[in-house]
């Protein structure tokens, strides 16, 4: 019989996610991002585990690769499933092109560049089984960055959460063992 949802002690949950993020706010960016996570099943609806990633930000024009802690909540143990999934982390950021111009999507030189590189993704979509331990998955999510940016108002750089309504698509699998 083949297995319509995930089972804790079938091995660890495996995330790869692509998005395409679209500008949200003042300070939003387009972005293309692809991340991994590595999670374990508590039991058959709850995950915690850890990812990386790499992503692309269009206005400000830097690339970063965030590292997280990430958690999944599958609301039925069913074939199909509504889920929830939040990362939170910190980021590396390099190939920064926009840089020092005082123009909004400027970014601050090295001198300023702020102390800590916040990272968050909040998400909300559903998976769909389509073989024993693989399934499909579709979701929409904040991405949000928190850059040094160059601030009209204050004619200085600050601190900026940058947002992106992120429509992502991705594969979910386990293997046995891992």
């Amino acid at each position: 019989m083949a297995q319509n949802a995930f089972y804790a002690n079938g091995g660890c949950l495996n995330v790869v996610d692509f998005t395409v993020g679209l500008p949200m706010g003042s300070y939003g960016d387009r972005c293309y991002s692809v991340t991994y996570q590595h999670e374990v099943l508590v039991n058959e609806k709850f995950t915690i585990g850890a990812g990386v990633g790499y992503s692309y930000h269009d206005k400000f024009r830097y690339s970063a690769i965030p590292f997280f802690i990430s958690s999944h909540y599958f609301f039925v143990d069913k074939r199909f499933s509504p889920f929830v999934n939040f990362k939170i982390g910190t980021y590396g950021m390099f190939g920064k092109k926009n840089v020092g111009t005082f123009e909004k999507y400027s970014l601050a030189d090295k001198d300023h560049d702020q102390a800590f590189n916040f990272y968050f993704s909040p998400s909300v979509g559903i998976k769909a089984h389509i073989a024993p331990k693989v399934c499909v998955i579709a979701s929409v999510s904040d991405e949000a960055y928190l850059v040094k940016c160059f601030d009209a108002g204050h004619k200085d750089y600050r601190s900026k959460l940058s947002h992106s309504l992120g429509l992502n698509i991705g594969i979910c699998f386990q293997i046995n063992g891992w």
